[in-house]
């Protein structure tokens, strides 16, 4: 791509080398190139730009050998799903932080859950996720596990797909996050989730025990992979 320009100021391109520039700007035929810092990237809103948000995902994982592992149970139809049906049921999940994770942006864990009643009439249910964390390529240990939870009320929609969120990480580190600031490309977390409180209300009969379909975590992007595939990512 060519973009035509003038030396002299005001001087005007012509029509022809005029509608040139705008077919090249906007088709893009040799594809864009950005520059490889950390902190580069595509940002979203012209009015706040901001890094957007992607979905990292984990996958599910109870362990047989533990008593109050989460099990599957059927849920709907003939589809089954993970029940979480006693206090600290758990299960066990890995994230793996990817190369267009942006540099300094907070993580947050969040749960996918719903029950199966038709009688209940509100509560809530407590989630608690029991996190570690590490950089890759042999440069720190994983950290000392740090619990975050979210209470989110319960639907009295059977069915009714729910998302309950909170940040794992912080600038610094707190008591239930680990650090923002050591998170990088190819970290990875340590998760288990478990059912910490159920206070699920219902009009008769038992308390439904809730199931889980997901957790993830949000994290940012700048939208564009790393030049480098091990530290120093952006050199």
């Amino acid at each position: 791509m060519t973009i035509t320009t003038r030396a002299g100021k005001g001087s005007a391109l012509t029509h022809a080398e005029m509608d040139e520039n705008l077919t090249d700007l906007r088709d893009i035929p040799q594809g864009k190139t950005f520059p490889k810092a950390s902190g580069v990237g595509i940002k979203i809103d012209t009015a706040s730009p901001d890094w957007g948000y992607h979905d990292l995902h984990g996958i599910l994982l109870p362990d047989p050998d533990v008593a109050n592992h989460a099990q599957y149970a059927n849920y709907i139809g003939s589809i089954r799903q993970l029940q979480f049906s006693a206090l600290n049921a758990e299960a066990f999940i890995q994230f793996h932080i990817p190369h267009d994770y942006a540099p300094g942006t907070d993580l947050f864990i969040h749960v996918h859950w719903s029950h199966d009643s038709t009688l209940v009439t509100g509560g809530s249910v407590t989630w608690a996720f029991e996190l570690c964390y590490s950089k890759g390529h042999g440069q720190q240990p994983f950290s000392t596990p740090k619990v975050a939870s979210v209470i989110q009320s319960a639907s009295t929609t059977q069915y009714q797909h729910m998302v309950a969120e909170t940040a794992c990480s912080t600038s610094g580190g707190s008591t239930t996050q680990f650090d923002t600031d050591d998170a990088e490309v190819d970290g990875v977390v340590l998760c288990r989730i478990y059912l910490d409180s159920n206070d699920i209300t219902v009009s008769g009969g038992g308390v439904p025990d809730p199931f889980v379909h997901f957790v993830d975590l949000h994290y940012q992007s700048t939208g564009l992979p790393t030049k480098q595939k091990s530290p120093n990512f952006y050199t």
